[in-house]
């Protein structure tokens, strides 16, 4: 995907719904509709049935499933897809947000405020660990899109997530990068340069700027999927790593 097919696809879904009727009011969430038309414009190709299921795009590149969230759901159809076609799945990364909030009663928006957090390919691993054992098939290849993003959400007690918080939409506002993963050797950007020649997995969390939680999973898709880690030793209760040259 391109900055100009991005911005041509955001233009055209701002103008068709957001822009005239209000945030949160398309059919089809912003985010993915945008991602949908920026990669395939000819909506001929969009929402095909295919084996049963719909495909988001099929076109002769093959199918194309842009995947925002759990991953897990995802899992049952890949399986039934990847024997018969080359399959590319798309997750949207935020690199920087800014939030607003909607007052529930008077939908008033609030001025926007930046997110301290930056978003970064290694956020994947929470997901990508979900489908791990078919990460290494020939047919799958991943994209990590990362984007910046204006993200609206529900102040007070209204919505279903934590505290009570809603996101309504999510908009893209900016193509930053796109991360191609389609074989082994695509991996190793999860090892960066500055990691020690062994490591614990808090160690790689630093090197990475993840969670411990998150960097671990990571660790066990690199190490049991791709063979890019290795387990050397055990150091009291901690497992000690090594990159696979």
């Amino acid at each position: 995907m391109d900055k100009a097919a991005f911005m041509r696809a955001q233009s055209a879904v701002l103008t068709e719904g957001i822009g005239r009727e209000g945030i949160g009011t398309l059919s089809e969430r912003a985010l993915h509709r945008i991602l949908k038309l920026a990669i395939e414009p000819n909506e001929a190709f969009h929402e095909q049935k295919v084996l049963g299921s719909v495909a988001d795009i099929q076109n002769e590149q093959g199918i194309t499933e842009i995947q925002t969230r759990a991953f897990e759901k995802m899992r049952p159809k890949l399986i039934k897809l990847l024997p018969h076609y080359p399959v590319t799945l798309v997750y949207p990364i935020a690199r920087e947000k800014r939030l607003h909030w909607i007052d529930p009663v008077t939908k008033e928006i609030s001025e926007p405020r930046k997110s301290p957090k930056k978003g970064k390919a290694a956020d994947a691993f929470f997901e990508l660990y979900k489908i791990r054992s078919l990460l290494s098939h020939e047919n799958l290849t991943v994209k990590l899109l990362l984007l910046d993003m204006e993200e609206y959400r529900y102040r007070g007690g209204t919505g279903r997530g934590r505290r009570g918080m809603e996101r309504v939409e999510r908009i893209p506002t900016r193509f930053v990068e796109e991360i191609t993963l389609a074989r082994r050797e695509d991996y190793r950007i999860f090892l960066p340069e500055e990691l020690p020649k062994e490591f614990t997995a808090k160690q790689y969390a630093r090197a990475i700027g993840e969670k411990p939680r998150y960097a671990y999973l990571g660790l066990r898709i690199l190490k049991d999927e791709f063979g890019l880690v290795s387990h050397v030793r055990t150091e009291g209760r901690e497992y000690v790593y090594q990159a696979v040259f």
